[in-house]
């Protein structure tokens, strides 16, 4: 099995690996200490992995700066681009041609009365306990 454990850093980034891949998590903010820190975890890991996922469903506002710097590094730094993808919609403002931004879907509650502590009044048992 090739899951290793998440190692988080003082910068609010965590990372773990699986099935050859690198997963990055980073934190509400993303500012240029953040970036730095995302840029050397990417140069450091770029070549013991085949795909990177950055995941920034929980970056609201990333800052110019440090979006510029990770922008400039994926440009320059020799990694290729298509092997880059991005969770959540802060991705569009940080992903350079060639990553893909990954968006989950808003999912809805349909309740069908089988909902495990079912707050909806639609309880099933009861109607049948009625009839």
């Amino acid at each position: 099995m090739d899951q290793h454990p998440v190692v988080t850093d003082h910068a609010g980034l965590s990372h773990r690996f699986s099935h050859d891949n690198l997963h990055i998590s980073v934190s509400s903010r993303f500012d240029p200490p953040q970036a730095n820190a995302l840029i050397e975890l990417l140069q450091c890991n770029q070549a013991s992995c085949k795909r990177i996922f950055i995941d920034v469903r929980h970056v609201a506002d990333p800052h110019p700066s440090a979006v510029d710097a990770l922008k400039t590094s994926l440009l320059l730094g020799g990694l290729s681009t298509e092997r880059i993808v991005f969770k959540g919609k802060s991705g569009f403002d940080m992903a350079v041609t060639g990553n893909r931004v990954l968006i989950e879907q808003e999912k809805k509650h349909v309740c069908k009365g089988n909902c495990a502590n079912c707050k909806c009044g639609h309880h099933k048992h009861h109607h049948h306990a009625e009839n």
